[in-house]
């Protein structure tokens, strides 16, 4: 059988046909892509984080993040979403916990002193021997918007606790408390991230904070709380000082990809 050869017209026809086709089941297949379920977002503090204590003479004081537990990798900050994610439709968002502590002490009622900032709203899933929160605090939180084009906005506050305790002792130990105090309330203004599917790499697995299939990729926000993706195989603060080393330690453990 001798072949046919199509006119020229009638093979771009075919080929416009074909990718019409191919595009719309990537169409199909997006939109088939679910959209994350509640979960828990496992954050580390970048560098440039602070606190502003002027109202008690302090000043802006420099902060870093102290890791929570060990199977939470370099975790000092846990974000929650409460509820499954409507693609576009703004949700709640609150914070689960914190622990951050200066980085260079300060000259305190006559003491040189640490300056903790902690908020523990785990529901007991995290210690308060682990993550002390001596006073109580109005809510922490506000909404997050996510899209299924692979980017969210967050906007939310934060209020957290101050805890003084004598430079290099343990903030786990209320007998080493100079004072504390709530901190004052921080407003983070609308952000927009990008977000994924898939867990960076090294990102903690953890029942206990289940992701929902929500990976924050760039930092959620800037200003007094930079922030980007937990990871495993960070070292935990030195036994004694911001953790308590009569609590079992459960290794970190990374999330497939």
């Amino acid at each position: 059988m001798k072949p046919v050869s199509l006119p020229k017209s009638h093979k771009l026809l075919i080929v416009a046909m074909s990718m019409i086709a191919a595009l719309s089941l990537c169409s199909i297949l997006a939109s088939a892509q679910s959209a994350p379920t509640a979960g828990y977002d496992l954050l580390t503090t970048a560098s440039g984080a602070s606190v502003d204590l002027t109202s008690i003479g302090l000043g802006v004081v420099p902060l870093q993040g102290v890791p929570i537990e060990s199977s939470l990798g370099s975790a000092d900050t846990i974000m929650h979403r409460p509820g499954n994610t409507t693609f576009g439709v703004s949700q709640t968002l609150s914070v689960t916990a914190l622990f951050m502590e200066s980085t260079n002490p300060v000259d305190f009622q006559g003491q040189n002193a640490d300056v903790y900032v902690t908020l523990n709203n785990s529901g007991g899933s995290i210690s308060t021997s682990v993550l002390p929160q001596p006073d109580n605090l109005n809510p922490s939180g506000g909404s997050i918007t996510i899209s299924s084009g692979g980017t969210f906005t967050t906007n939310f506050v934060m209020n957290a606790d101050i805890i003084f305790v004598p430079h290099g002792s343990s903030v786990t130990n209320p007998g080493n408390y100079i004072a504390h105090q709530p901190s004052p309330q921080v407003s983070f203004s609308p952000a927009t991230s990008t977000w994924s599917t898939t867990p960076p790499s090294g990102y903690p697995s953890s029942s206990t904070f289940s992701s929902g299939g929500f990976y924050p990729v760039l930092p959620a926000h800037n200003g007094p709380h930079p922030v980007t993706p937990a990871k495993c195989g960070t070292s935990a603060p030195a036994q004694g000082k911001a953790m308590n080393s009569d609590v079992t330690r459960v290794a970190c453990v990374v999330v497939a990809q």
